[in-house]
């Protein structure tokens, strides 16, 4: 392939990484057993910038791609052409689908882990910025699952809160363990009512 061809479909891959990295990077560094770096959500004010150069990369690799080209040794171009092709379109369907993940995770990767909130457990409502998708709040749901005395999680993108429900026989509501949890996974969180 062409030097040009190739840098192309590598720049590709790179601004779709970088454009869903506010949601795939804490989903690797978890599965990885590191919890606690909120790095990546900075990244999110950066997504439109990200998305445009991928999509901007992409036009340019279907260019060079696709494009007219002088007189070339007909057999050997034929192959290469059809492999180079094939290798964007494989390549344009992964960038797509990493820049869209975000959307994606959270229509169909909802966690039934934590039971719905009821009427008779202990509330705590926490106001929490940055959220930007529902991947987000499928993260602060999972970072909530893990401390103990939680029975229930209410996580509202629009609200941009977090109601966090307790059996009313417990005592002292780790309230400091909840927004640590919050903070630990990149968002800044403070309690708005117990």
């Amino acid at each position: 392939m062409e030097s040009k061809s190739v840098s192309t479909l590598s720049g590709t891959i790179v601004a779709a990484i970088l454009a869903s990295s506010c949601c795939i990077g804490p989903l690797i560094l978890a599965g990885l057993g590191i919890s606690s770096i909120g790095i990546f959500s900075s990244l999110e004010k950066y997504r439109l910038l990200f998305m445009i150069t991928t999509f901007a990369f992409i036009g340019m690799a279907f260019y060079l791609t696709y494009r007219k080209k002088k007189g070339t040794d007909a057999c050997c171009e034929i192959k290469m052409d059809r492999i180079k092709k094939i290798a964007l379109w494989v390549i344009t369907v992964i960038a797509v689908g990493l820049l869209f993940f975000p959307y994606f995770y959270g229509a169909f990767g909802k966690s039934a882990s934590i039971t719905l909130m009821s009427e008779n457990l202990q509330k705590v409502v926490i106001k929490v910025e940055g959220m930007t998708c529902e991947a987000c709040t499928i993260s602060i749901n999972s970072a909530f699952s893990k401390i103990q005395g939680v029975k229930a999680v209410n996580v509202s993108l629009e609200r941009g809160e977090a109601i966090v429900g307790f059996d009313n026989d417990v005592k002292d509501i780790p309230t400091n363990r909840l927004l640590t949890a919050i903070e630990n996974i990149g968002y800044k969180a403070s309690i708005t009512h117990e």
